[in-house]
């Protein structure tokens, strides 16, 4: 009798366990289904109407359309194996070199004439190599050979091989510039304006990604310091600086990260919307724990509360630049910048992905601002400089730089305003923008260089 009552109590408390479960089994699939209605109806409602405000969301509008093989730089010997991908390249490699990447520091290696011919003795064993990359230059498109059917199989710009290269063709300028041989420096500087176009994406100039677009920042604003070496060294001649000034015309990388705009939330918006959870798990190894974790568990409707956020973050931040009229707002971006802190302080399940996945537009920005700066300011320095070469003295006001010395001055891309400029007592000039802080701190220069950026002063043209 007392085993019947034994066997009894324990098939009651199993019983009840197993009601206990199946209802807490019920109550967490009904969670998941709330939360993925939820998700997926806020994300419906966020793109309907960032749509109606002009965003795209549909990815086959990136993908680039074919080219030619014989018209596509990535289809010339060496230039997929050389600058697609990650991480060192065969060409990378050989070029490494300490003085190379001393470029653009207050301590570069290349001081005097004997520095100057010892530097092009060695590079020079590299001359196949850089006319391999002209040759492949003067073929018209640059659409990089992958699968674009997906964000996450799309080949990007090789960073290590790009950089190095620059900085080869900007010491070999420098080089030239200390020998007093300018037409050499400006073949040099030619290729390096040139190889740019590697990086842009041609016909199309989509998708560009954060990463493509900043690499051409990077190169852009070394391209306008090697341009002020010369100009510091007094070692530029009026058909140098003709030649330079119209060829820093041609910057605009506000075309490049408008594009950006487009295509980079896209590149996280459709990932998270068709790829499996397994492949989300590769995709973000390397994670924390808990990151992981919740990518194989989480409900979906929480990535989709989290692509809402990413979408309109973007639009918010898409509000302090505008491509059209070549202006940044920097309040409006900082106000972004704060709008993604808070968020990312803020514990929520859905925006456990925030950090890893949201790039800091800020930075990226402050970035584009000073270098695209840089190249204007480079392009009215060379007409000031050639002003002097005619003239004897530069000129009171910039207005008399045009039409003769200058075709169009470039406006201040901080607020759209002329760009600040007067004479110095000591014969030379002071050329700056306002500056991050959009304040005219009367020339007090910032320091922002290659290398950092203040948000204090101004951005000061150093002649």
């Amino acid at each position: 009798m007392n085993a019947i009552l034994k066997n009894n109590r324990g098939w009651r408390i199993l019983r009840r366990v197993l009601i206990t479960l199946a209802i807490l089994a019920t109550l967490v699939a009904l969670i998941y289904t709330e939360e993925n209605w939820r998700g997926k109806r806020a994300w419906e409602r966020c793109r309907q109407q960032l749509e109606a405000q002009g965003a795209i969301f549909d990815w086959n509008t990136r993908i680039p359309p074919p080219v030619p093989d014989e018209q596509n730089i990535f289809k010339a010997p060496k230039m997929t194996a050389w600058f697609v991908g990650r991480g060192e390249t065969d060409l990378s490699k050989r070029l490494a070199n300490p003085k190379t990447s001393s470029v653009g520091n207050a301590t570069n290696a290349i001081q005097t004439k004997a520095d100057a011919r010892d530097y092009l003795a060695w590079s020079d064993q590299f001359s196949p190599d850089f006319e391999m990359i002209r040759t492949a230059l003067k073929r018209p498109y640059a659409r990089i050979d992958c699968d674009y059917s997906r964000p996450m199989t799309v080949l990007a710009p090789n960073f290590f091989t790009v950089r190095i290269v620059v900085q080869t063709l900007a010491q070999r300028t420098r080089c030239f510039l200390l020998l007093d041989e300018p037409d050499k420096a400006l073949q040099e500087l030619t290729s390096m304006h040139d190889f740019c176009r590697i990086l842009e994406g041609a016909p199309s100039v989509k998708p560009i990604t954060l990463v493509a677009a900043m690499i051409n920042v990077a190169v852009t604003g070394l391209y306008a310091d090697t341009i002020a070496d010369g100009l510091r060294m007094h070692a530029w001649r009026e058909p140098q600086l003709a030649a330079l000034e119209q060829q820093l015309g041609e910057i605009h990388l506000e075309t490049f990260i408008a594009e950006t705009f487009v295509d980079e939330p896209m590149f996280t918006l459709q990932t998270l919307e068709t790829s499996s959870r397994p492949q989300l798990v590769k995709l973000f190894t390397g994670n924390s724990k808990e990151t992981v974790f919740l990518l194989k568990y989480a409900p979906e409707g929480w990535l989709y509360q989290f692509m809402v956020f990413h979408a309109q973050l973007n639009k918010k931040f898409s509000t302090g630049f505008d491509a059209a009229d070549q202006t940044v707002s920097p309040r409006e971006i900082d106000d972004a910048g704060r709008l993604l802190q808070d968020h990312i302080a803020h514990v929520s399940p859905y925006n456990f992905l925030a950090s890893w996945v949201t790039p800091n537009l800020v930075k990226a920005l402050q970035r584009f601002a000073l270098n695209q700066t840089s190249a204007n300011e480079a392009a009215v320095a060379c007409a000031l400089e050639r002003y002097h070469l005619a003239h004897g003295e530069y000129p009171e006001m910039l207005d008399a730089l045009t039409p003769q010395f200058i075709e169009k001055l470039p406006h201040d891309i901080i607020g759209g305003q002329p760009l600040h400029y007067r004479r110095t007592n000591d014969g030379k000039f002071l050329l700056y923008s306002i500056g991050w802080n959009e304040t005219d701190d009367n020339g007090k220069d910032s320091g922002s260089d290659l290398t950092q950026i203040s948000t204090q002063g101004d951005w000061v043209w150093k002649d």
